[in-house]
């Protein structure tokens, strides 16, 4: 019994590897890569002649660009919705449990390190590719949310929107020891006080944020949450208590959606609180239009396909 358990794992992910090399192909010579990452890219429209919209998809800690890209589902929905999608991918020589290096100064900066290699990619694709400038999108989960939202308070000229699943705010660490603490109990500040901590927007003007966090990640920690929240509120000029609740989103009894307006009722942030949810990424595997994704090591069933809900 348990040779025949090897073998069909064994099986499933040489079956695993061989789909998603068919679905991703590697770009080796997409800029000075100071960062020293991989890239890949979800290639089927490659030629389209029309500009479509383009994703980066950053993957969390232990993962690998092609096992975000199966278990989020985040190349069945660009096909869908005609978008592309990268997915740059951490090397364990960078950091030995394949994390992005979300909390050292040298990789989040615009002009060096990890975040400048993953800005060089989004540059290859424009020169080589018919994207949509204006519509640029950044999502990740864990370490790779938190780069997410370093990017887009670094670069925010750069991206339309971004999304943090069990992230946390910008700044909250800038060594590994402080991450590791922020990750497990995060510094509680004022709204302004984190707003603060962002470098200026050279046109005044702050990407949009979808956050989803589980209450019982105990990876990192649910107040990140709210930091990052009160962050991005402050970001856009929004009272913290400016908010509207929908409570069991679309039925579904684990998940509220909280939407943070300006007076014109426009909507900047949107949180999903994903309850009695640990440090995973959503999915509901199916074939109906809102379902999809697959669970595994990093993923988790609870009704509800995140990606399609970014999307």
């Amino acid at each position: 019994m348990k040779n025949t358990l090897s073998i069909i794992v064994t099986v499933y992910m040489v079956m695993h590897c061989l789909l998603a090399s068919a679905i991703l192909i590697e770009i080796n010579d997409f800029g000075k890569n100071d960062g020293n990452l991989k890239m890949f890219v979800h290639d089927k429209k490659a030629l389209s002649k029309d500009k479509r919209p383009l994703l980066v998809v950053l993957h969390g800690c232990s993962q690998s660009a092609e096992n975000v890209e199966f278990q989020s589902g985040w190349s069945v929905l660009a096909d869908r919705y005609d978008f592309q999608v990268i997915y740059p991918e951490q090397k364990r020589v960078n950091n030995v449990s394949n994390c992005f290096n979300w909390f050292y100064k040298k990789d989040i900066s615009s002009n060096s390190g990890e975040s400048s290699s993953i800005l060089e990619m989004i540059d290859y694709m424009k020169r080589n590719f018919a994207i949509d400038e204006s519509r640029v999108f950044i999502c990740g989960l864990s370490a790779g949310a938190a780069m997410t939202v370093n990017l887009l308070g670094n670069s925010p000229e750069v991206f339309n929107a971004g999304a943090s699943l069990a992230g946390g705010p910008y700044g909250m660490a800038t060594n590994f020891i402080q991450a590791a603490g922020a990750m497990t109990n995060p510094p509680n500040r004022t709204s302004k006080e984190w707003a603060d901590m962002v470098p200026p927007s050279p046109n005044n003007k702050y990407p949009r944020l979808i956050v989803m966090h589980g209450t019982k990640d105990n990876t990192v920690d649910f107040n990140n949450a709210n930091e990052l929240i009160k962050q991005w509120t402050g970001l856009h000029g929004i009272e913290y208590n400016n908010h509207e609740i929908v409570e069991n989103f679309k039925g579904n009894p684990l998940v509220d959606r909280t939407s943070f307006t300006k007076e014109n009722k426009e909507i900047h942030v949107i949180f999903y609180t994903l309850k009695d949810t640990g440090h995973a990424l959503p999915v509901d595997p199916g074939s109906a239009v809102y379902r999809g994704g697959n669970t595994g090591v990093f993923a988790t069933d609870r009704d509800f396909y995140s990606s399609y809900y970014i999307a």
